[in-house]
């Protein structure tokens, strides 16, 4: 399809579908059906509404009963229970109330933050006592039900309030917290985050979050992506009343524990500021901004081979180094909401954020010539425009501008030399990058409400313009590998094989790179050093133009129904239709269906619900590919691919003493292009899904899902000229493609729980059983055989066996609030290769053979013993063969919030309605759950002022978590980590780390 008329498509959708004349009968607003046994409303209307039944504690109805919905803003509208003791309360914006029974002769009953979406149908009974002296009952409206709604799957995690306190305040710590809340989502993807309905920016500081929904509605055709593993990030709106925050939280390296790879760690410490202000600027329009400050002081730690050691008898990994890498972020981020008119919200948020890094790129492997310093600037401009049409239609707007600013230096300039699993040393080998791109996102989303349909329909229009310099590569790379014995035989210094190439004997990359430095201080010619079997495997080196201006524009719409065939059965159906630039493939259309039936006994709310779903996902192309492609096409840059090599340099070098390298002595000299293939396709992924959820108590769930998901048109990157393709072509030189033709199959069992009682005590948590097996591990993996994908087939990179999660907050005595965060994840696989390009197609991914009667080259491992030296007739051993460690992390918070100055009112919480904004969680407002007066700020003690101190510990039981073991196999640390694992469990430079914490909110 034509970018063009994709446009023209797009412009008149929305309008199109509100004007047609068939619209209320097409059907769809996404009720609230809490309560599929309550009959709904003659109409339910875009605006919401609330509806139920005030009881007795004996069950008899209270006729003549009032009910009061206040909002934020003070209005107040109110009904009469009938005869049947039913009330209806219609016509409520989307937005947060507090909800009040009341009847003579009985206690009043308070809900406060109760959410009402766009034409949600809200049940809420009330069960009075009798009054026996003055009290007053506030009830937990949150607690967790089962629903046939299809954004209520009990398999989905909703945090708000309190159970935010047991995330991290660091937002890089918090967005590890949340990749693993949204569990392991199926294929090599990962999460993906929107936030405030955007897919791009930087995570905001905890303290600007209202809400945080993740997995919800997973075959819902408004999003592009799985919805197993998708996570929402809803920020606060303004305030109907002043209120704020100030918080400083810190580090140090005295409170953490050490690193296991290095003895002398150079001291460090961290901090961070923040503060927020919320409040009101007339009666139409509330702000809320956040500023945030955080420096970050770690260290990277290197545990490598020291490569100024030529002693062949030396063969273990023996230096440690430790270099500072400190980082300086600074967040801004202000918001206003604006009422224009009775029917119409607008939100403007905008964000400056600016990360300076220092020592990036130094670390495991990489020595402390491979830094280089960075640093990023970006705006971002974010708009939400809300229009209720009518009472049946509701229509969205949403635009957001980012500009970001990049540039990287490298500490050295001299060419990187690679030993594989040894080292890596010179200058970095990405060199000087300046960076300005520009990315546009616009959204339009209507939704129509009739009795029994639910209607969703819209379009997403992302521009990216991307202006880049980088002279990557330019300063060269030599790669050392295992190569062969020299016919006349290895060197009588070197341990190991003693006999020659012909008895299939070979030099370890270290060896080789020993040999080559040895030979230099003496002196001997490079052909000398080639004869004993020195000399680098590979040298790559770019030439030509550093600049490049690249655009890539991707748009969809779809069309989701939610029908609520009864009052225990909705069924969903929907489509979306996806398109971009650059890439052959133009049309990619994503059928969603689910169902939900609840299994009910005499007209009870169902405490059993059968849910199930299938859908087609797809992922785009990314920009980074395209970039690369269109530089390096021997035009605007020139890669050449040397192999073996006649010389050897480690300073500063101008570029035609690298192309002097592919001289003679050397193999071969290539170029190398980059292209897109010529049929290439968006990444697709098929998945379906079934799952039963019980009600297990009033106030807990259990789920149990089986997801099955198929990858098809996986990414890598192959040789397409490769020497032993059946059409190669030596005047092309190697043709690095970007190659659709990859595929894997995924089955998850998800088993999830979740508690919720009242304010004192939440906990949810989940267990994945997950078997993956792929041949393709993402567009920067390369096979072992580009004219055979399928040689690669086996377990998948991405596989974790088991995952575990766990997550609570408990309001403990003595005003404490104890906040647990566990994490498990078993094993990960890691590749057993070669340090050798056997076939000749610059990729340093071949793997060894399991070893045979007869063969002379053989490793013993605890794999396994293998042939290191296979014939290319030999089946290589299955990828991914090793199993990386277990990883184990037990985070706590424990935290106490003293109260002073004057009492306030219980109840209120942020402004919703009037100053919240979109009713779909893109900058709107339905206000924060279980948060109090404050908004969220902290525990309510209800005085004016509160201050709460707490301190965190990440990995509390400093379990040592490692990195995935090296797997080349000639390697001095073959099957071994050196290096903590990171994410979530662990930082660069310590195992377990304590922050301590210090809130005042007012």
């Amino acid at each position: 399809m034509k970018l063009k008329s994709l446009v023209l498509t797009l412009a008149v959708f929305v309008p199109a579908l509100l004007l047609a004349p068939g619209a209320g009968t097409a059907a769809a607003f996404a009720q609230n059906l809490e309560s599929p046994s309550a009959d709904a409303p003659g109409t339910p209307t875009a605006a919401g509404s609330l509806h139920g039944v005030v009881a007795d504690p004996s069950g008899a109805v209270i006729p003549g009963a009032t009910v009061n919905v206040s909002s934020v803003a003070g209005q107040i509208n109110s009904a009469t229970a009938d005869s049947g003791g039913a009330y209806t309360i219609p016509g409520l914006a989307p937005g947060t109330y507090t909800i009040t029974a009341t009847a003579p002769g009985f206690a009043p009953v308070t809900i406060p933050d109760v959410h009402v979406g766009k034409g949600q149908a809200k049940l809420l009974n009330f069960s009075l006592v009798i009054e026996v002296q003055q009290q007053n009952v506030e009830v937990n409206v949150n607690a967790p039900t089962v629903s046939v709604s299809p954004d209520q799957n009990a398999n989905s995690v909703i945090i708000t309030g309190k159970d935010l306190d047991a995330l991290s305040d660091d937002p890089t710590e918090l967005q590890n917290e949340l990749n693993a809340l949204a569990g392991p989502g199926a294929g090599p993807s990962g999460a993906q985050i929107f936030i405030d309905g955007f897919t791009a920016g930087q995570l905001p500081p905890k303290s600007a979050i209202r809400e945080i929904k993740i997995n919800q509605n997973p075959f819902s055709a408004e999003f592009d992506k799985l919805g197993y593993g998708r996570i929402e990030i809803l920020t606060k709106p303004g305030t109907d009343k002043f209120h704020g925050q100030v918080f400083m939280q810190g580090n140090s390296s005295g409170l953490n524990t050490g690193n296991p790879f290095s003895k002398n760690i150079p001291s460090y410490y961290s901090y961070q500021y923040n503060g927020t202000l919320s409040g009101p600027i007339n009666k139409n329009a509330s702000f809320f901004v956040s500023a945030e400050q955080r420096h970050i002081g770690d260290d990277a730690i290197i545990f490598a081979y020291n490569p100024n050691d030529l002693d062949f008898a030396h063969n273990t990994l023996n230096f440690q180094d430790a270099l500072p890498n400190p980082r300086l972020r600074t967040n801004i981020a202000p918001r206003v909401d604006l009422q224009l008119g009775k029917n119409n919200t607008l939100s403007v948020r905008y964000q400056y954020f600016d990360n300076y890094q220092q020592n990036e790129g130094v670390g495991q492997f990489s020595l402390r010539d491979q830094a280089y310093n960075a640093e990023e600037t970006e705006s971002t401009l974010q708009m939400s425009d809300t229009q209720i049409v009518s009472s049946k239609v509701i229509n969205e707007i949403l635009f957001q501008w980012l500009h970001d600013r990049s540039s990287q230096t490298p500490a050295a300039f001299t060419p990187q030399v690679q030993v594989g699993g040894a080292f890596t040393t010179g200058g970095n080998q990405e060199q000087a990058i300046q960076d300005h791109t520009d990315r546009y996102e616009l959204q339009d989303i209507a939704t129509i409400a009739t009795k029994t349909h639910a209607i969703d329909a819209g379009f997403r229009l992302r521009i990216r313009r991307d202006a880049n310099s980088a002279n990557s590569g330019f300063n060269g790379v030599f790669t050392f590998g295992q190569r062969p014995c020299p016919p006349s035989g290895c060197p009588a210094t070197l341990p190991g094989c003693s006999g020659t190439s012909a008895s299939g004997c070979t030099i370890s990359a270290l060896s080789a790179y020993k040999i080559t430095q040895l030979g230099l201080q003496n002196g001997e010619s490079f052909s000398q050093i080639l004869a004993q079997g020195g000399g680098a495997s590979q040298l790559t080196y770019v030439t030509g133009t550093p600049a490049i201006l690249v655009h890539l524009t991707d748009a969809g719409i779809f069309y989701q129904d939610d029908w609520r065939v009864s009052k225990n059965f909705t069924f969903s159906y929907g489509m979306r239709f996806e398109t971009q630039t650059n890439i052959p493939d133009h049309e990619d259309w994503g059928p969603r269906l689910s169902f939900a039936y609840g299994i009910s006994r005499h007209n009870h709310p169902p405490k059993t619900v059968l849910r199930g779903g299938f859908g087609i996902f797809y992922d785009r192309f990314h920009l980074a590919q395209i970039q690369q492609a269109a530089r390096q096409n021997n035009i605007v840059q020139k890669e050449t691919v040397v192999a073996d090599p006649a010389c050897f340099f480690t300073s500063n070098i101008a570029q035609n003493d690298l192309g002097a390298c592919a001289g003679a002595g050397s193999t071969s000299s290539l170029s190398a292009i980059y292209q897109i293939a010529p049929n290439l396709h968006a990444p697709q992924i098929i998945q379906g899904a079934f799952g039963i959820e019980h009600q297990v108590s009033k106030n807990a769930t259990f789920s149990l899902t089986y997801l099955a998901s198929r990858g098809e048109y996986q990414l890598v990157t192959r040789n397409a000229n490769a020497p032993y393709s059946p059409t190669y072509n030596p005047a092309e030189g190697n043709v690095y493609q970007y190659y659709s033709e990859g595929l894997f199959n995924q089955n998850q069992l998800i088993a999830n729980f979740n508690l919720r009682a009242g304010q004192k005590l939440s906990f949810f948590g989940f267990n994945t059983l997950s078997y993956a097996n792929s041949d393709a591990n993402g567009v920067s993996s390369n096979p072992s055989n580009s004219d055979n994908l399928h040689q690669d087939y086996g377990r998948a990179a991405f596989d974790s066996r088991d995952q575990f999660f766990f997550m609570g907050s408990w309001a403990a005595p003595y005003a404490l609030r104890v906040s647990p965060f566990v994490v498990f994840n078993a094993g990960r696989p890691f590749n057993i290769t070669l340090s050798q390009d056997q076939n000749g197609d610059s990729f340093f991914t071949d793997r060894p053979a399991f070893a045979q009667p007869g063969d002379t080259n053989i490793l013993k491992t605890s794999y396994g013993t293998f042939n290191v030296t296979p014939g290319p007739n030999e089946a290589p051993i299955p990828i991914y063969y090793g199993n990386g460690p277990n990883l184990f992390a037990f985070n706590l918070r424990l935290s106490k919030t003293i109260g002073f100055g004057q009492k306030t009112k219980a109840g209120g919480g942020p402004a919703g309605g009037p100053h919240g904004g979109g009713p779909r969680g893109g900058l709107g407002g339905r206000g924060l759950s279980g948060g109090g007066p404050h908004g969220g700020f902290g525990d309510n003690t209800g005085r004016r002022y509160n201050l709460t101190l707490s301190a965190q510990a990440l990995n509390l039981f400093n379990d040592i978590n490692l990195a995935p073991p090296t797997g080349v196999v000639d390697s001095p640390e073959f099957g071994q980590s050196n290096q903590l694992a990171g994410r979530i469990f662990s930082s660069g430079s310590a195992s377990r780390r304590i922050f301590l914490q210090a809130i005042f909110t007012f």
